[in-house]
């Protein structure tokens, strides 16, 4: 499907409400009797990176992009909410063992999802996954996830755990970390562009010459959505994909580049997106600011953790 801001499978929102953070050295007291295994190096070079390395949206990047938090922004933070949660109920005398984020990446670097934000754009993956999006083969076994389920079953099963946990310790946590996206302006107006945008004459013309291209090849579909509907279902990632699909994909993406729908979608969202930072720019300034305490915050908790390597 076309790329949805604020979506992204990674990009998961907090819980709870934000408050003013305690600064002190008392905000991290505690922190370091905890050791947690946080993603090192080996698992950071496998994350997706912030530029589209290769097919039609190979270097794209969106104005609104550099309002955006990373997904590397991202784990920082959540998992330093849960070094706090960790913390927190073991002062309580509960159990918290949290999988923390990172072990497994995430399908973009950020809410624009520029690879796929008109739809697949590189033939070679198309070629080799069809409209799925490729995923590491390495992940957890069906029974590790089974034996990790059962774990947090029998943890959360514990007589005022979940007081604990919701009264107290997400309470915590966002008062020494913060919310992600509690509110999400720039996720909002990106949103915005996209369908803004989609209406546009010039690209209009893109998608009809686009969808001629693919009427051409024998495909009768009426949007790109309508393409990828037919075969991108989340249950068949990383499944060998159909000769039908693989063909479909493929024809796709060659009529996007034929008819020059990704790179004219682009120039029209460019110039979209510089309008509404000019229109927002106090709104999205106040965004950075937000974003840049949280990160501050998030990576003061990570640096007090002793982590077990």
């Amino acid at each position: 499907m076309l790329a949805a801001t604020g979506a992204v499978l990674a990009l998961t929102a907090a819980c709870g409400a934000d408050s003013t953070a305690d600064n002190g050295a008392g905000s991290r007291q505690g922190l370091k009797t905890v050791a947690m295994q946080l993603p090192d190096a080996k698992v950071r070079a496998g994350w997706p990176k912030r530029d589209v390395a290769s097919g039609l949206a190979q270097g794209m990047r969106l104005p609104l992009e550099k309002y955006m938090l990373g997904y590397p922004d991202v784990v920082d933070v959540e998992n330093a909410k849960d070094v706090v949660k960790t913390t927190c109920m073991k002062r309580l005398g509960f159990s918290f063992t949290p999988k923390l984020m990172g072990t497994q990446p995430a399908v973009s670097y950020n809410e624009m999802n520029m690879e796929r934000r008109y739809g697949i754009t590189d033939p070679a993956k198309a070629a080799a996954h069809g409209f799925a999006v490729a995923q590491d083969t390495d992940g957890p076994s069906q029974a590790d996830q089974e034996a990790e389920l059962a774990r947090e079953d029998q943890e959360s099963s514990a007589e005022g755990w979940d007081k604990a946990m919701n009264e107290t310790c997400i309470p915590e946590a966002n008062q020494k970390v913060g919310v992600l996206f509690a509110e999400d302006p720039v996720g909002d107006l990106a949103g915005q562009s996209l369908e803004a945008t989609r209406s546009q004459p010039v690209v209009q013309r893109a998608l009809s010459s686009w969808s001629s291209c693919m009427a051409g090849r024998g495909h009768q579909v009426k949007s790109l959505n309508d393409a990828e509907g037919r075969f991108a279902q989340p249950s068949r990632t990383g499944v060998r994909p159909e000769k039908a699909e693989v063909s479909l994909a493929t024809d796709d993406v060659a009529c996007k580049s034929t008819t020059g729908l990704v790179s004219t979608w682009y120039t029209a969202e460019t110039a979209y997106q510089n309008k509404l930072i000019t229109s927002h720019k106090q709104l999205l300034e106040a965004a950075k600011v937000h974003d840049a305490l949280l990160l501050k915050k998030a990576r003061a908790v990570l640096a007090s953790v002793s982590t077990a390597r």
